[in-house]
């Protein structure tokens, strides 16, 4: 190359990088000025919490700046927790008085009778599976390994052939109950298969373990606020709620159940130490031996729904209570509803001393399992395929929390308070005392949202001013739009 021609090459190129200098150096006080007058717009009140902000484009126009400046601007004010981004929807003015601190609810006075049913029947209905999945506690299906279900359940067919069919007595497959045993003892649990008991999902392994302790009339302490299929079990079955007070972070407070348990004596204790539903409270190692201690020493069995288990830890999940059970006195029952298969209803129970009780009031009821489920599942635990499953779970689902929680500071109204679960996918929503949840519920059903009303957890149908959301979706638009709707609905009934 000639030598003019190299000098003014190495010109260009110098300048070029002279010119880009320039630009930046420019571009910075561009986008701190337009963030300030963001500020001044939000400090004004012109922007309500919830708000849309301008896009970013449009900004970049109204400002004449380029559209990463623009950005920039909006970044500044969203790391300063002013706005809150919202995936394929833009920003929105956050509300930052939004709390993530809850204090336990108080417990009532002594043992009641459950009047839940009639709340639930107008509540949910057939229409549930077509809403926008805020109100049922179940992972998106297009989260589960369907393809691995599919495949299990065709190995399992050819494998038992017709006898795939027929009935699966009583405690159920051994090759199941052996897969469940072996998981169990990673974390503690010291049954073998001959202690369990295949039931048709957790929720009878809860009705089995009742029946095995309790009679009619009886008191059976629970968490408050607590799981409604919990509570709708205890209405059947004509068992009384003794409510126990349950903090968001350590899950059933000790001290006050120890004062229940002098004063009124429960039949059992049925509580979720792991995830709780719906605070997704987790107690410490320490306080469940200390939960186990308790009820050991006073006589009184543990039921201990273990359905959400699998969600907890980073790796190795913890311990539940059966982990600390040397007397058989903890009633354990679990599933994989939650988790892998809801339509499978494949649960557990492993009842300890009441073995012999829950044996016989599974074959006295609604006895007969399903082979092939119980073999597809069998090959599923065995393969591997459920751990990688479950992995993969826990990250979508500690996204969605996120997302969700973000969507409520941004939508709800002033006074609004949320858990944020240590794990699992339920969010425990307080609104402000003037909002009724199932007026919230009533107008989000109308506009094809489900969501699950505070009413639904207490025993009296109280707890008024509380939602349960789920958050196991993925954040689609649409979904993000229904909890957007919600708070609309929210912020109306606060001005009523």
């Amino acid at each position: 190359m000639a030598p003019d021609i190299v000098c003014i090459v190495r010109f260009i190129k110098n300048q070029t990088v002279q010119i880009d200098m320039s630009v930046l150096r420019l571009s910075s006080p561009h986008y701190r000025r337009i963030a300030e007058s963001l500020r001044h717009t939000l400090a004004s009140g012109a922007l309500r919490p919830g708000d849309r902000m301008i896009s970013a484009r449009r900004l970049a126009d109204r400002e004449q700046v380029s559209l990463p400046t623009a950005l920039e601007a909006l970044r500044c004010l969203e790391a300063e927790g002013l706005i809150v981004a919202r995936p394929r929807s833009g920003y929105f003015v956050r509300q930052r008085d939004i709390s993530q601190e809850m204090l336990p609810a108080r417990a009532l006075s002594g043992p009641v009778p459950v009047t839940l049913a009639a709340v639930a029947r107008s509540l949910f209905s057939s229409a549930e599976t077509r809403l926008i999945p805020l109100g049922a506690a179940l992972p998106d299906p297009h989260w589960l390994p369907t393809d691995t279900l599919q495949r299990a359940l065709q190995s399992a067919s050819r494998r038992l052939d017709a006898h795939g069919q027929s009935y699966s007595l009583p405690p159920g497959r051994a090759d199941l109950r052996n897969k469940i045993a072996a998981r169990a003892a990673q974390w503690g649990a010291c049954f073998g298969a001959d202690d369990l008991v295949i039931t048709a999902g957790a929720t009878q392994a809860l009705r089995l373990a009742l029946r095995a302790v309790c009679q009619p009339g009886d008191a059976v302490a629970i968490e408050q606020p607590a799981y409604f299929g919990t509570l709708l079990l205890l209405e059947d079955l004509g068992l009384k709620a003794l409510q126990i007070p349950t903090d968001p972070k350590e899950g059933l407070l000790l001290a006050p159940l120890a004062d229940a348990i002098k004063q009124h004596r429960p039949a059992a204790v049925l509580a979720s130490p792991t995830v709780q539903n719906p605070l997704g409270a987790s107690m410490s190692v320490a306080r469940k031996q200390e939960l186990v201690a308790l009820l050991e020493q006073a006589g009184i069995p543990l039921i201990e729904d273990d359905v959400y288990g699998d969600l907890a830890g980073e790796g190795q999940r913890p311990p539940a209570c059966k982990a600390f059970d040397q007397s058989g006195n903890v009633i354990y029952c679990s599933s994989l509803s939650k988790t892998l298969a809801p339509g499978w209803r494949i649960g557990w129970i492993a009842a300890g001393r009441y073995h012999t009780q829950v044996l016989q009031a599974r074959m006295a009821g609604d006895w007969a399992g399903a082979p092939l489920l119980e073999a597809a599942t069998s090959d599923v635990l065995a393969s591997g395929d459920y751990d990688r499953h479950l992995r993969r779970l826990k990250v979508r689902i500690a996204d969605g929390v996120r997302t969700v929680i973000a969507q409520v500071q941004a939508s709800f109204p002033k006074g609004t308070r949320v858990t944020a679960p240590e794990a699992g996918f339920l969010l425990w929503v307080e609104l402000p005392p003037a909002v009724d949840a199932l007026e919230v519920h009533r107008r989000a059903l109308a506009l094809g949202i489900g969501v699950s009303p505070g009413p639904l957890f207490s025993p009296g149908a109280a707890l008024q001013n509380f939602l349960r959301l789920n958050c196991a979706n993925q954040p689609t638009a649409l979904l993000l739009n229904a909890v957007d709707q919600i708070g609309v609905i929210c912020h109306e009934l606060c001005c009523v």
